[in-house]
C-alpha cells in the first residue's frame, strides 16, 4: 500500500514522501491518526496545496517539544522494586512504571513516548530514551532500587 506521509515517522520517513507500507499499518494506524492519505492523484494535489500549512504546523509542534524537553534537565527517575539478593526484579519496569514516575514529578507524557527496548529486570541505573517529536529525543535516567526487607 502507497501511503503520503504528513508527518515526518521515525524508520520510515519524512513528511511529502511516497511511501509503501503494510496494507493493515496504513489502515488501522496511519490513516486514521491523520499521519498519511492513501496515494492517490486526488490525494497528492490536496498535500501540495496543504505543504506549507502542514510544515508550519510540524515546526510549531517542534518548537513546543523543545520547551518541554527542558522541563527533563537534571531530571530523574527513582523505582524501587522487591528482587532476590542477585539482583533480579521480581516482575519488571515497563513504560507506563516510568511514566507514573514522572506523573508524580508533575511531567506529563504519553506511554508510547517511553522508548525502553526490553523490559528492565535487573537492579541497576539505566538510561532510556524519550521521544517527544520525531526530531526531538531527551535521555531520562531511570535508578531501579532494591526494596529493603526488615526482618521482624
Amino acid at each position: 500500500m502507497q501511503v503520503i506521509l504528513l508527518e515526518n515517522i521515525h524508520g520510515l520517513g519524512q513528511m511529502g514522501e511516497e511511501v509503501a507500507v503494510k496494507a493493515g499499518f496504513g489502515r488501522n494506524y496511519l490513516i486514521p491518526e491523520g499521519k498519511a492519505l492513501y496515494a492517490t492523484k486526488a490525494a497528492k494535489e490536496t498535500f501540495e496545496a496543504q505543504r506549507a500549512e502542514l510544515e508550519a504546523k510540524l515546526a510549531e509542534a517542534k518548537k513546543v517539544a523543545e520547551e518541554f524537553a527542558t522541563k527533563f534537565e537534571n531530571v530523574s527517575v527513582t523505582l524501587v522494586r522487591q528482587a532476590s539478593e542477585t539482583g533480579q526484579l521480581f516482575g519488571s519496569v515497563k513504560p507506563q512504571n516510568i511514566v507514573d514516575a514522572l506523573a508524580e514529578q508533575s511531567i506529563e507524557i504519553k506511554r508510547q513516548a517511553v522508548q525502553i527496548g526490553e523490559p528492565i529486570k535487573i537492579v541497576g541505573e539505566y538510561t532510556i530514551k524519550i521521544v517527544l517529536h520525531s526530531d526531538v529525543a531527551v535521555n531520562l535516567t531511570v535508578n531501579v532500587e532494591r526494596q529493603s526487607t526488615v526482618a521482624i
